[in-house]
């Protein structure tokens, strides 16, 4: 299966819902790949280097496949593998250019499951490639109305690249609308309600350490949403595009 987190405007923790879906999936063989073409985050949050990662697995694929997928992967402290993007914006911003042209071959041959943080959604963002070969898009969204009206604005050109049966929000943090609301006005489905919690958000974002952050309650409810993304969407594609049923 392979799965998009991104958000629309601004940055409302993108990042961390990616590295906790990829940490909350039910499946070890879950690898979390790091597509911002504005520069990556998790080498300097993790103290990782920036290389290998999305760079070298660009270059295997524009020769036509990614050799050995350990020569790509480095490892979180949480456990997760992980293919991070250079934090150089013209770097990162190429490399997912060449990986989207080759997204249905390549990213999904690359684990059973695969979780793809593409950051912002801006216009003419080479990540919006991904979202028509995805199975599932999760959008980040703050229930504010800043966030929904530039997500309101942006749903119909969305809804060119990927079908809106692959589609979800995760609302992050409070606000005046609640989700029955939210799904009133943009016909999407709320696929979560991700509470504020500090020491959750801490640990994946690299800034907090502990050996109970799996029982955090950020942590508990990004592993309900890889649960209901599992539901909502049976019907994932394998390498070559067929339709399996995902587990």
């Amino acid at each position: 299966m392979l799965v998009v987190c991104a958000s629309v405007s601004g940055s409302p923790g993108v990042s961390t819902v990616a590295v906790g879906l990829a940490a909350g999936w039910a499946q070890p063989e879950t690898l979390l790949v790091e597509s911002d073409p504005s520069g990556g985050v998790f080498a300097a949050r993790f103290g990782l280097a920036q290389q290998p990662g999305l760079a070298s697995l660009a270059a295997a694929a524009r020769h036509g496949g990614v050799g050995v997928l350990g020569e790509h992967v480095q490892r979180l402290p949480l456990g997760v593998d992980v293919v991070v993007a250079p934090g150089s914006a013209d770097v990162a911003a190429g490399s997912v250019g060449v990986l989207a042209r080759h997204a249905g071959t390549v990213l999904r041959g690359l684990a059973p499951t695969v979780v793809v943080d593409v950051g912002r959604l801006y216009l003419a963002s080479p990540a919006v490639d991904l979202l028509a070969v995805a199975d599932a898009v999760v959008l980040v969204v703050a229930p504010t109305t800043e966030y929904l009206d530039h997500l309101d604005s942006r749903l119909t050109a969305l809804r060119d690249v990927v079908s809106a049966d692959r589609v979800g929000l995760a609302l992050v943090g409070k606000g005046p609308y609640g989700a029955a609301e939210i799904e009133g006005r943009l016909a999407v489905p709320v696929w979560a309600e991700l509470p504020s919690d500090p020491r959750g958000a801490g640990v994946l974002s690299g800034r907090l350490t502990g050996r109970t952050w799996h029982r955090t309650p950020l942590v508990r409810a990004l592993r309900d949403l890889a649960a209901t993304v599992r539901q909502r969407v049976p019907h994932a594609r394998d390498a070559a595009g067929v339709e399996v049923v995902s587990r």
